[in-house]
């Protein structure tokens, strides 16, 4: 979708046979692949319409997050080819404000999530550790921490090393800013008054956002754009023209870029239903209740269906709320008392992923009309966005670090 090349392709593959006459921006290039990914995103914002306000399977409307599968896909057919008879100034606008916006949010939750991910990772390896006293738990811990530093390490010296030779500042300035930052960042988070405010405060947590910041800084140096020595520019990225480096360099981005996304989508989409208060009555109830229960291995489903046993016992609830649960008899369907995930905040975490991705597979819209094979993060824009990024993934680690002795009247969880 990016260039021609695939146009090209078909048209070489035919002998000539088939000869496709589609202008840029239609068929390929920046607004196309805007075109499919608004298509995407317009898809999700329906079914989160669709879906608002869903509080549990029996209601009619649950089918539609969780069946008509095919009818759903031909929807998103037909968005996907309606968007093509969209003029290309809507996109112009769409690309430059509505899908960067979009893409700068989900950043920021796949940041949020980041820091939550480095926390629950720590806190459960010491958590098994103290209830079982394995020393597996502890040295795995231990080598996690160790490994993460000497990542951050390596990327150090690999930046230092290959991008920031003479007359490359910026690169000097990106390095050692990350550098400095990883280090402090490390300090605060073994500080004493840290540590008192903050008990989950670490350095296995700092080395992860610290292997991540780095990891990002080293990608952007990797991925921006050759100097050109016939101009008098100095060669910062020597990889640039190697191409089992850029190889590699694709290969770890996208293992890491699909990963990201998968991780953020799904666990930011469940976890919006602890950000996002229901309205069923029956629902809170059974939340209440079963927040004082002591853990008897038994479902959330059945913990809730208890609950409103014991509620309609104590004459709280009346007898015919408990008429679905006796009359289904159906064990498979955890969601008859409540939604496990907010269906709506569900699809706008999807919705900005798809505006995130478009503004990836088009550089934060730096795609070329005379680009024949476009390479994936090579532009200044998609350096700037690497740096920025690793930047605020400090800056909120560090806050979670802080905001304790900063804010010590409120709850930190």
């Amino acid at each position: 979708m990016t260039t021609s090349w695939g146009i090209d392709l078909v048209k070489r593959i035919s002998w000539g046979f088939i000869s496709l006459k589609c202008p840029e921006g239609l068929c390929y290039g920046t607004l196309a692949v805007h075109r499919m990914c608004f298509s995407l995103s317009l898809w999700h914002i329906i079914l989160g319409f669709l879906t608002m306000g869903v509080v549990d399977s029996r209601h009619p409307r649950a089918k539609l997050q969780n069946g008509f599968w095919l009818p759903k896909f031909v929807a998103w057919l037909l968005l996907a080819a309606l968007s093509f008879a969209i003029p290309n100034g809507f996109f112009e606008f769409y690309s430059k404000y509505v899908a960067m916006a979009g893409a700068a949010v989900f950043l920021l939750i796949q940041l949020v999530l980041l820091v939550d991910f480095a926390y629950n990772l720590a806190e459960g390896c010491i958590e098994r550790w103290e209830e079982t006293e394995h020393l597996l738990w502890r040295n795995l811990l231990i080598a996690g921490t160790v490994t993460m530093y000497s990542a951050y390490t390596a990327m150090t010296i690999v930046d230092y090393v290959f991008f920031a030779g003479d007359g490359c500042g910026r690169n000097q300035f990106f390095i050692t800013t990350n550098m400095l930052a990883c280090i402090v960042v490390s300090v605060i988070s073994v500080h004493p008054r840290v540590q008192e405010a903050n008990i989950k405060s670490g350095l296995a947590q700092a080395g992860m956002v610290s292997a991540y910041a780095t990891y990002l800084v080293t990608s952007a140096l990797a991925g921006s754009p050759p100097g050109k020595p016939e101009n008098g520019e100095p060669v910062c990225n020597p990889w640039a023209g190697l191409a089992g480096a850029r190889a590699t360099m694709a290969v770890v981005g996208a293992f890491f870029t699909i990963g990201a996304i998968c991780y953020s989508t799904t666990n930011a989409a469940v976890k919006g239903n602890m950000l996002i208060r229901s309205d069923s009555e029956y629902e809170a109830l059974a939340g209440d209740e079963t927040s004082s229960m002591p853990m008897s291995g038994q479902s959330n489903a059945q913990l809730r269906e208890n609950a409103l046993r014991d509620a309609v016992a104590s004459g709280a609830l009346p007898a015919s709320a408990l008429s679905d649960i006796e009359e289904s008899g159906n064990d498979s369907d955890d969601e008859r008392s409540g939604v496990q995930y907010n269906y709506t905040y569900f699809h706008v975490i999807f919705c900005l992923a798809a505006m995130y991705v478009a503004m990836l597979l088009t550089n934060w819209n730096s795609i070329s009309s005379e680009d024949r094979v476009i390479i994936i993060g090579r532009s200044h824009t998609a350096v700037w966005v690497k740096i920025v990024t690793s930047w605020l993934c400090l800056l909120m680690y560090s806050w979670s670090l802080v905001a304790p002795i900063v804010l010590p009247d409120r709850e930190w969880s």
